[in-house]
């Protein structure tokens, strides 16, 4: 029987996308680190009637299928039509920037993420705030997709980082299978009994060019801010961003990270296939890595086998991650803005974000709302649901900037990584100089 590709291939990597997606100009960005509430004038689904009116959706590939069901069921509920396609990733910043100069509404509905809603803001994103029902949604979420002192999006899913680990590993290793050590410490401490052969604690490529977004998975424990709002200011040269790299470290000292994957090309899809394998005994990875590990095609390992919690902390009782969060804005120049009300707001409402919570098994898009994603319905399918509502509660923000500090990052980590004398401190100063550098570049331009 031909092999079957991994559950991701369909769509752009989760990490490409935090990686490459478009950025702001600083005077753009305005990032809301509060939640976003919502009014009592927030519209009634079963009212509004929209025969005749067909709405142009544009998104991301893996978003398609749930969001053509949304529109058909949103359609025999008010008459309306929302013919939804694929925007390519490569030309979407591009598209969208053309809508923005010739004030084209013809895209009534436009793919939304914290980048894309921190380079566009108010220019083309209509403010939801007021106009969706916010409440039951995830805090992270609505932080993420909140710019310019208005919610510019309304999300779509929840998909985040979590911790996925191999229960038989760690209860072999003389840990509780399903409460495994919440702080990156405590994980350490077991490096030696979870090295068994050529398995080690985690499989975690910091060399692959990705090292920023694990990075900021652990700063982000501390529930503080990169920057400032408009990116003008460096917030994480202290003591905070020193234990980041420290932290690092000791996990490499340890021997708690698997040196065979450092650099893999492939980043955490490759090894997202190594531990459903069998050969490593945690990773950190999405939605998608997890059920690739559970039914995937590449999935050997036992029923049962597979753990999930939120990601550990460096302080005991914190977590952080960072997010893949995706969703629907509405275009400012449209014609149909009441019928775009109405069918965000299907979309964020408890039937949609149920239904859609049942085919988290295949479509691996995680709810949006902390009331569907503690539903015993969808736990019964989607077994990994609590986590998610955990962990969208904590900061998830990738932090994206005007100026591409990946490279700053990839270079002191892997000075890091070499020794050579080369310390945590000397990680911390290079990576502040590097991105003020940047900075300044950027704003004299």
């Amino acid at each position: 029987m031909e092999k079957q590709p991994p559950v991701w291939e369909s769509r752009v990597s989760r990490r490409t996308v935090l990686k490459y997606a478009p950025v702001a100009t600083a005077a753009f960005i305005a990032a809301c680190q509060g939640n976003t509430t919502a009014s009592s004038s927030t519209p009634s689904l079963t009212k509004n009637k929209f025969p005749g009116v067909t709405l142009q959706c544009g998104t991301n590939p893996g978003d398609l299928g749930p969001l053509k069901q949304m529109a058909a069921d949103w359609g025999q509920l008010t008459g309306g039509t929302v013919n939804v396609q694929v925007v390519p990733y490569a030309e979407r910043a591009i598209k969208f920037a053309g809508l923005l100069a010739s004030q084209d509404g013809s895209i009534d509905l436009l793919y939304a993420s914290g980048a894309f809603v921190a380079q566009f803001t108010d220019r083309i994103y209509l403010d939801l705030t007021d106009l969706i029902d916010t409440k039951p949604l995830l805090p992270a979420v609505l932080t993420e997709l909140t710019a310019k002192g208005g919610l510019r999006a309304a999300p779509l899913s929840s998909d985040q980082e979590i911790f996925i680990y191999n229960k038989t590993m760690f209860q072999a290793a003389g840990a509780d299978p399903a409460n495994p050590p919440g702080t990156w410490k405590d994980l350490y401490a077991l490096a030696s009994k979870l090295h068994q052969g050529n398995n080690y604690g985690m499989l975690l490529p910091w060399l692959a060019s990705f090292a920023q977004s694990y990075w900021v998975a652990m700063y982000n424990s501390f529930g503080k801010p990169m920057y400032n709002a408009d990116r003008t200011q460096i917030l994480f040269n202290d003591a905070d961003g020193l234990s980041v790299f420290q932290t690092i470290k000791d996990g490499w000292d340890a021997g708690f990270f698997d040196p065979n994957v450092e650099a893999d090309p492939g980043a955490d899809q490759d090894t997202a296939i190594l531990f459903a394998h069998g050969k490593g005994a945690s990773q950190i990875g999405f939605a998608a890595y997890w059920a690739e590990a559970v039914s995937g095609p590449n999935a050997l390992l036992p029923a049962g086998t597979v753990g999930a919690a939120v990601v550990p902390g460096i302080n005991a009782g914190t977590t952080g991650s960072e997010n893949g969060y995706e969703g629907l804005g509405i275009n400012k120049f449209t014609q149909n803005k009441d019928a775009c009300i109405s069918f965000l707001n299907y979309m964020v409402s408890a039937p949609a974000q149920k239904k859609m919570g049942m085919a988290s098994g295949s479509n691996f898009l995680p709810p949006v709302r902390a009331d569907v994603l503690n539903d015993p319905d969808v736990q019964k399918v989607f077994s990994i649901a609590p986590i998610m509502a955990k962990q969208g509660q904590a900061q998830t923000s990738g932090w994206s900037t005007p100026f591409n500090t990946y490279p700053v990052m990839d270079s002191v980590v892997h000075k890091l990584y070499a020794g050579n004398g080369y310390t945590p401190e000397q990680a911390l100063a290079d990576f502040y100089a590097g991105t003020k550098d940047l900075l300044i570049k950027y704003l004299t331009a």
